[in-house]
Order: C-alpha cells, then structure tokens, then sequence
C-alpha cells in the first residue's frame, strides 16, 4: 500500500486522521481554503471522510487496486466553491456518500 498526502494547506481548525494497515479515516471540522490528496495502491483499501464547512476546499481521494471502499460524509453548511474528485481503478471498488452542500458552487466528481 502506498499513501501519499500532498498539499494540506490554509486554515484548518480541527483535522484529525487515522491509519490502520489499508484504512485512512479523516475528519475536518473547519477549513478555509486548501487542498487535501489522499493516494491509495494496493488491495483491501478504506478511505473514511467526514467534512464540514468546506470553504474554497478541493479534496481528491484516489484508489487503485482491487476491493477497494470509499466513504464520505459532506456535510457542507457553507461550502462556497469547494470541490471533491473520486477515483478508483481496479475490480470490486464501491463508493459510498452522504452529501449536502448549504450553497450553489461546490461540487462531486466520481470516476469508477
């Protein structure tokens, strides 16, 4: 498994994440502005993340390998121009979310 986090930057309030063997489980609570990458390569890998608030926020999560799972919860009160890119390569991936975005410029992209 290879991850990789490139570019976490800006005002974050609250960032707690955690890894165990294949499963990365991420919450932001505040952000202001930034990026945030996480790369997965392998088999048997979980992405978790949560986020709230997600201001002038772009969040990409790739996946490759097989039996890979992608959750994410958005709860976005104020996610004026925030954007969030999905990608996941291999066999037996699924994605899983919960999304709401308080405003009209933010946006889900998922490419399976």
């Amino acid at each position: 498994m290879t991850l990789q986090f490139i570019k976490l930057s800006s005002l974050l309030l609250l960032l707690s994440f955690s890894v165990y063997a294949n499963d990365v489980t991420v919450t932001v609570t505040t952000s202001d502005g930034g990026t945030f990458n996480a790369e997965q390569d392998g088999e048997d890998n979980n992405i978790d993340f949560d986020i709230q608030s997600m201001d002038e926020f772009s969040i990409n999560l790739d996946q490759t390998g097989n039996d890979n799972n992608i959750d994410i919860d958005v709860d976005g009160r104020t996610s004026v121009g925030s954007s969030m890119t999905i990608n996941q390569t291999g066999n037996n991936k699924s994605y899983t979310g919960n999304l709401y975005c308080g405003h009209t410029s933010c946006s889900l992209t998922v490419n399976q």
